[in-house]
C-alpha cells in the first residue's frame, strides 16, 4: 500500500524523531506486533533477537515510501503533512481529524480511521493511560473517591465524551460503544474504529512494557525503538543498529 500510494505522490508520513510521542507509538507498536521486545519481564536485554531482526528488516523495506525528512520529524510533523493533503496516512488519534476539521473541510470530510495492523503478535493499539488520584496528605479523601466514582460513571463518560470529541477513551472498555465515535462526522463515523472493539481482536498496548516499568519508562523517554529505526533509515545495518542497542540499554540499566 506504501509503494502504490508512494507512485501516485503521497507518501505514509511516518516519523521516527527522538522525543516523539508519535514516534515512539507507531514504531514501539509496530516493534512490539513482531514480538520484537528490547528487554524481558526480568529486565533482561533481548534485543539481539530474531524477531528484532526481522521488525528491523521491515522497516528497512519501508525507507523508500517515506518522508525523506522522516528523522527529523515530532509531533507536528505528520499532522501538517496531512492537513496539507500530501499524506496517504498518518499515525495518530483524531486529534489531527480535529484540526482538519477546523482548518482543513475537504481532508477531514475524506478521512477514516482503522485500526493498526495485525502481526506475529497480534494488534497492538498504542496506548498511554492516565489516571486521577488521591495524594496521601489529602484532607479530604473520601469526598475526592466518591468524585472520582461519579465522573467515572458510564451516563458521566458519555456527557463528557462530547466535549472531548472522541478523543479521550473511557476508562474500561464496556464504554467502547457510546454514540459519539458512530455519530461524529465528516463523514459520518470516522472515528468509530477509534476505541477497541471486539471485531478488531485487538488489544491495548504501553510501549516497553514487556520490561519492568522503571526500565520501560526508559525506553520510552530514551527514544529507543525511534532511534534504532532512525538508524535503519540512515542505512546502518540491522547488526549494527542492534550493537548499538545494546550498549544502550545495558547502560540505561546500569
Amino acid at each position: 500500500m506504501a509503494e502504490q500510494c508512494q507512485k501516485a505522490g503521497h507518501l505514509f508520513a511516518l516519523g521516527c524523531g527522538a522525543n516523539s510521542t508519535d514516534a515512539n507509538q507507531t514504531w514501539g507498536a509496530t516493534f512490539g506486533a513482531f514480538g520484537a521486545d528490547l528487554v524481558d519481564g526480568k529486565g533482561n536485554v533481548i534485543v539481539d533477537s530474531d524477531p528484532v531482526r526481522e521488525v528491523l528488516d521491515y522497516v528497512k523495506r519501508f525507507v523508500p515510501y517515506l518522508p525523506s525528512e522522516t528523522i527529523a520529524y515530532d509531533d507536528a510533523s505528520n499532522n501538517k503533512a496531512y492537513i496539507a493533503g500530501s499524506a496517504a496516512l498518518i499515525w495518530n488519534p483524531p486529534s489531527a481529524w480535529a484540526v482538519a476539521k477546523r482548518d482543513a473541510p475537504a481532508i477531514a470530510a475524506d478521512t477514516w480511521h482503522f485500526p493498526t495492523p495485525r502481526g506475529k503478535a497480534g494488534r497492538l493499539v498504542p496506548h498511554r493511560p492516565y489516571f486521577w488520584g488521591v495524594w496521601q496528605w489529602a484532607q479530604n479523601k473520601s469526598a475526592a473517591k466518591d468524585l472520582m466514582a461519579f465522573i467515572s460513571q458510564r451516563d458521566i463518560v458519555s456527557k463528557l465524551s462530547i466535549p472531548a470529541a472522541g478523543y479521550d477513551i473511557p476508562p474500561f472498555l464496556s464504554m467502547a460503544d457510546l454514540p459519539i465515535w458512530a455519530d461524529l462526522e465528516p463523514p459520518k463515523g470516522t472515528l468509530y474504529n477509534y476505541p477497541v472493539r471486539p471485531h478488531h481482536e485487538a488489544e491495548y498496548y504501553i510501549v516497553g512494557s514487556s520490561a519492568p516499568p522503571e526500565f520501560g519508562v526508559l525506553i520510552w523517554s530514551h527514544s529507543m525503538i525511534p532511534a534504532m529505526v532512525a538508524r535503519i533509515v540512515s542505512g546502518q545495518p540491522a547488526k549494527k543498529v542492534i550493537d548499538w542497542a545494546k550498549v544502550e540499554l545495558e547502560g540505561i540499566r546500569r
